[in-house]
C-alpha cells in the first residue's frame, strides 16, 4: 500500500499516529469547517433539543451544535482516536453532561440512546451500507425528527455529477424508509460542491 493509500484509508477509520494526524486535518481544514458549519446550520439545533452526529470525527460539528444554548448532543464514531479528540475538544460539554461520546457505529447504538430531535452525518455515507445506515438513523429519531446527510467526494477526478448521483441514491433510500419533506441543498466548494440531503421521519 502506498503512503497516499494509507493516508486515504485513515479517513475511513482513523487509528494510530496517522489517525491522529487525520483528526488534526479534519479539525483545521477550511473546507471541512465550512461543511460542518453549513450542515449544522441546515439542521439548526434549538434550545431543549438533543442532536446525534454519526461519525463525529474530532468533534467539530458537535462543537458547533453545542454553541447553541441548551442543546445536548451525542456523538458516535468507530475510531477511538476520533472519540478521544472529540472529548478533548468538547471537554466542558462532556463534564457538564451536555455531550455523550460513544465508540461504535449508529447501527450498534443501544436502543435506549435517544430518541433525537435531529441527526446528521458529514462524509460518512460513502463508507457505509447506506440502506442500513439510514434505517439505523431512523430508529433513533423522534417522530418528525430531521435527518441531514452531507457529502463532498474527495476521490480523484470527482465531479458534480458524482455528488448529485449519490444525493439521488440517498434520497431514494430515505423515501423507501418513509421519510418525507425531502430536499437537497448544495454548497459551493472546490474542487466539487458538497450536498446535504435533508428529510423528516414520519410523525
Amino acid at each position: 500500500m502506498s503512503l497516499r493509500d494509507a493516508i486515504v484509508s485513515q479517513f475511513k477509520r482513523p487509528r494510530g499516529l496517522l489517525g491522529r494526524i487525520v483528526g488534526w486535518i479534519l479539525a483545521g481544514r477550511g473546507s471541512n469547517l465550512k461543511r460542518n458549519r453549513w450542515t449544522v446550520d441546515r439542521i439548526d439545533p434549538t434550545s431543549g433539543e438533543i442532536v446525534l452526529e454519526a461519525g463525529c470525527g474530532p468533534g467539530v460539528g458537535l462543537s458547533l451544535c453545542l454553541e447553541r444554548p441548551n442543546v445536548k448532543a451525542v456523538g458516535v464514531d468507530h475510531s477511538d482516536v476520533m472519540i478521544a479528540q472529540a472529548a478533548k475538544r468538547n471537554c466542558k460539554a462532556v463534564r457538564a453532561g451536555r455531550l455523550t461520546l460513544i465508540q461504535g457505529t449508529v447501527e450498534t447504538l443501544p436502543a435506549d440512546v435517544g430518541p433525537f430531535d435531529k441527526a446528521f452525518s458529514i462524509n460518512v455515507i460513502q463508507f457505509v451500507d447506506q440502506a442500513a445506515f439510514v434505517a439505523a438513523m431512523k430508529r433513533h429519531l423522534k417522530p418528525g425528527g430531521l435527518l441531514a446527510t452531507t457529502y463532498q467526494p474527495r476521490h480523484a477526478k470527482a465531479t458534480r455529477a458524482d455528488v448529485l448521483k449519490l444525493a439521488t441514491k440517498v434520497s431514494e433510500i430515505l423515501s423507501a424508509e418513509g421519510f418525507g419533506a425531502l430536499r437537497v441543498e448544495e454548497l459551493d466548494l472546490k474542487p466539487v460542491p458538497a450536498v446535504c440531503v435533508l428529510a423528516r421521519k414520519a410523525a
